[in-house]
C-alpha cells in the first residue's frame, strides 16, 4: 500500500507477515475488521469494499498454538484531491518593507534559487477531507478554504497527500520535532522567503495590485475601504466578516489567487522574535530554533495593515488553532 497506511477502495492489496525463521508448521490468521482469513503463507492479498479506518491484524500459530502478533492501522479514502499547481521560475527579489514596521526590514534582495510548483489557490475543505478524512474549519464549505487548522496539521496533509500521490514526504515528523528534506519530491509549507516571492509577483509595491492608501489602517469604523484590496482581497472591510469561495478576487501576475486576504496562511519559518538577518539572502528558512511559527497573507477578519506582500504580524504554537488561517502548498518543480 502507498506509505503502508493508506489506500483506495476496490484496490488488491498485498500484506506479508515478517518474522524469524521457525519450525513446525505455520498458519497466519489475517483479521481485516470485515473478514478473516487463514492462510499457510506469510502473504495474503485483500480488497477493502469502502472508505474508512480499518485495523489489520494477523496472528501467527505454529502447530497451532499462537506465538505471535501484529497490527497495522489503514486508512481507505477516495482517490486523493486534484491540486492545480503554477510553475514559479527561480529569482531575485527584494523581501520586506520600510513602510511600515522594523520587523518586516531590512530590505535586501534575496534569491529563490529552486524554480517551485506553487498551489494555485489556498486548500480548500473538500480537498482536505479526501486527505484527512474531515475538516474542523468553523466556516463551512467545499469550496471555503481550509481553516482553523493548526501547523502540524499542514505539515501531516502535506506528508499524506504526498504519500498518496505517490511522492517522497518532505517531512519526518517524531513528536513535536519536524525536520524538512529540502531535496524530497512532495509537498510542503513554502518559506517565508518563497511566500513572499510568490506574493509579489516581481513588484515591490505593498500589494501586487499596488501600494494601499493607509498601510497601517485596521477594521475601525472609521477606516476606509482601500480601492486596491477591494479587487484582489478579501479583509476586514469587505468580507462580511466570513470566508469566502477561493478564486474570486483578481490573481497576481503568476496566476495565484487569495496571496492576500481570505485565509492567512502557515509558513515553514519560525519567529525569532527579530529582524531579518541582513546575511541571510540565498534561500532564507528562518532561525533554527523557536517554539513560534510564521503566518502570512493576513486574511478576511484583518486590515490592511495585515493585508500587505510584506507583513509579518501573525506567529502561534504549532499546535494551536487559528479560525482564520490554512495553507498553500508548494513543490520542487520535477
Amino acid at each position: 500500500m502507498p506509505g503502508n497506511t493508506e489506500g483506495l477502495p476496490g484496490i488488491a492489496y498485498t500484506f506479508r507477515a515478517e518474522h524469524a525463521r521457525r519450525d513446525g508448521t505455520i498458519e497466519y490468521l489475517w483479521d481485516f475488521d470485515t473478514a478473516r482469513v487463514r492462510t499457510s503463507s506469510d502473504s495474503v492479498v485483500h480488497t477493502f469494499d469502502a472508505i474508512g479506518w480499518y485495523g489489520v491484524t494477523v496472528t501467527v500459530y505454529r502447530n497451532r498454538t499462537a506465538i505471535g502478533s501484529a497490527q497495522l492501522l489503514v486508512n481507505i479514502r477516495t482517490q486523493p484531491p486534484d491540486i492545480p499547481m503554477v510553475a514559479i521560475p527561480a529569482g531575485r527579489f527584494l523581501r520586506g518593507s520600510t513602510r511600515v514596521s522594523q520587523w518586516e526590514q531590512p530590505v535586501v534582495a534575496v534569491t529563490v534559487s529552486t524554480p517551485l510548483l506553487v498551489s494555485a489557490y489556498e486548500i480548500t475543505q473538500a480537498q482536505w477531507e479526501r486527505v484527512m478524512g474531515t475538516s474542523p474549519a468553523y466556516y463551512r464549505g467545499d469550496d471555503l478554504p481550509v481553516s482553523n487548522i493548526t501547523w502540524m496539521d499542514a505539515v501531516d496533509f502535506c506528508n499524506r497527500l504526498s504519500i498518496r500521490l505517490g511522492l517522497q514526504p518532505c517531512y519526518s515528523i517524531r513528536g513535536d520535532t519536524v525536520e524538512c528534506d529540502w531535496n524530497a519530491s512532495g509537498f510542503r509549507l513554502p518559506t517565508e522567503a518563497e511566500w513572499e516571492y510568490a506574493a509579489r509577483a516581481g513588484t515591490t509595491t505593498d500589494t501586487y495590485a499596488g501600494d494601499l492608501a493607509d498601510p497601517f489602517a485596521g477594521c475601525l469604523a472609521s477606516d476606509t475601504l482601500d480601492p486596491v484590496l477591494d479587487r484582489i482581497a478579501w479583509y476586514c472591510k469587505n468580507s462580511d466578516g466570513i470566508l469566502h469561495p477561493i478564486g474570486q478576487k483578481q490573481p497576481n501576475a503568476w496566476g495565484l489567487y487569495d496571496m492576500i486576504g481570505n485565509v492567512s496562511e502557515f509558513v515553514w519559518d519560525r519567529d525569532s522574535g527579530t529582524q531579518y538577518s541582513p546575511s541571510d539572502t540565498l534561500d532564507p528558512r528562518g532561525p533554527a530554533t523557536g517554539l513560534l511559527r510564521h503566518i502570512r497573507g493576513g486574511s478576511f477578519l484583518e486590515g490592511a495593515h495585515e493585508n500587505r506582500a510584506a507583513a509579518r504580524t501573525s506567529s502561534f504554537y504549532p499546535t494551536r488553532r487559528k479560525v482564520d488561517s490554512g495553507i498553500r502548498l508548494v513543490r520542487r518543480m520535477p
